[in-house]
């Protein structure tokens, strides 16, 4: 059950954002996190899992900040799109079946 996530797998895009979008679904259910917007959370996320991905494979120095931010950004981004189609079709086809 250990190699399900990986620093490795944390590592890829793919990775980060199945991770953001797991970590960010389980929070928004805590009353703590109902305050924040869902973007706001969805990039704080998205920088710590890119930042401690970057930092557990040893790649972390001062230079890799901004492009760790970039990342973070474009992890942040996929992960929001990958919700929004997921959750459109989801919503659809209830929709469809409710009104048919």
């Amino acid at each position: 059950m250990q190699d399900l996530f990986t620093y490795a797998s944390l590592g890829t895009l793919a990775g980060a954002v199945a991770a953001t979008v797991l970590v960010v679904d389980f929070l928004k259910g805590f009353r703590l996190f109902k305050c924040f917007s869902t973007r706001c959370i969805v990039f704080i996320i998205a920088e710590v899992i890119v930042f401690l991905a970057d930092l557990a494979a040893g790649n972390f120095t001062l230079k890799n900040i901004p492009l760790c931010i970039l990342n973070g950004l474009l992890v942040a981004a996929s992960a929001m799109g990958s919700w929004q189609v997921i959750s459109d079709q989801l919503f659809r086809n209830s929709k469809k079946t409710k009104e048919g």
